[in-house]
């Protein structure tokens, strides 16, 4: 089965691995082992430093072809987040920018937070949106409704929220669903495949905190059709891509 894996992370600390190492090497062998078309990262440590992570990671994608980088934002730096787009968006190694609303006080639905996406509008490219709350969620909810020419991704962060996530986003069809493994059992799948279509799920397999075996479970052992698999498991985010 092709495989596009949208979501690994790098640059996290490493006691908060459940892996024993996630090096630049670790990743290559990831990729090897199960015949990884595209790898997509996120720089952990952009979380505390924008700049120095983003271009740390920025090293780590130059070291394979196969390797694709989330820019990392914030709303609360309008305008070093502004520059680094305008300095990255535009490379073909960035697929596209990532928030983390990791509290409420995160959300992006304000003054800043629609200042930076309608920014962002010009490079056409998706944003991923972590959602750790209702109010997170329905914050996502609100900036996709609100500039409908953008693709934008969610990431919930607990069972609950993925759940509650899958009917809220029905109707909103700029909005793409992005199950954490570590939240996500089998059902949950299948039940977005019913509720918003299998176009608008994507895979991640949160390698550098997860085992990837795990990641992959939820999809191959979904009870889903083997077209909705591999769309998936790898054309969604192939399309995405382009």
């Amino acid at each position: 089965m092709a495989l596009i894996d949208l979501i690994c992370h790098y640059g996290i600390q490493q006691e908060t691995l459940s892996l024993n190492s996630a090096s630049a090497e670790d990743a290559k062998v990831y990729a090897d082992r199960l015949k990884l078309d595209i790898l997509c990262f996120i720089s952990s440590e952009a979380a505390l430093d924008l700049a120095g992570g983003n271009a740390h990671l920025q090293q780590l994608l130059a070291t394979d072809k196969r390797f694709r980088g989330w820019l990392t934002l914030s709303q609360h730096q309008p305008d070093l987040s502004t520059k680094l787009a305008h300095e990255n968006l535009t490379k073909p190694q960035w697929i596209g920018a990532a928030f983390s609303q990791s509290t409420d006080g995160d959300a992006m639905n304000t003054e800043n937070g629609l200042e930076i996406l309608n920014s962002l509008r010009r490079f056409g490219r998706p944003v991923l949106l972590t959602v750790t709350s209702p109010h997170t969620l329905e914050a996502a909810i609100a900036v996709a409704k609100a500039i409908n020419q953008m693709r934008f991704i969610i990431a919930p962060q607990s069972a609950s929220l993925t759940s509650n996530a899958i009917p809220a986003m029905k109707s909103i069809l700029n909005l793409s669903l992005l199950p954490s493994v570590q939240f996500a059992e089998r059902d949950v799948i299948a039940e977005a495949v019913e509720t918003i279509g299998e176009r608008r799920i994507l895979w991640g397999s949160d390698w550098g905190l997860c085992n990837p075996t795990a990641a992959l479970g939820m999809i191959k052992d979904s009870a889903i059709t083997a077209s909705a698999r591999e769309r998936i498991a790898f054309r969604n985010a192939n399309e995405l891509l382009k």
